[in-house]
């Protein structure tokens, strides 16, 4: 199952929305630091938006390998803090 769109002019707002169910953890701890930007500006850029889109799609396919049984809930949460400290 694909959640997070393909398309290249996602805004911000969709891509936050995408976060939110992927991965509600992160999104309820409400430290997004792994997702957004140090400086606010940077959200104007394209590059930026697509990390991010990157990102969540990452976290997607790992909540599907832990739903599916080919990974721990330990490994996702392993994987996930490497996916956000990209």
């Amino acid at each position: 199952m694909k959640i997070v769109p393909d398309e290249s002019s996602m805004d911000l707002g969709a891509l936050l929305g995408t976060l939110r169910s992927v991965a509600p953890d992160v999104w309820e701890s409400r430290d997004l630091s792994g997702i957004l930007p140090q400086q606010m500006g940077d959200l104007e850029k394209p590059e930026f938006l697509n990390r991010m889109k990157d990102k969540i799609q990452k976290l997607d396919e790992l909540k599907e390998m832990m739903e599916r049984g080919s990974i721990s809930k330990q490994e996702y949460n392993s994987m996930k803090i490497d996916v956000l400290s990209r």
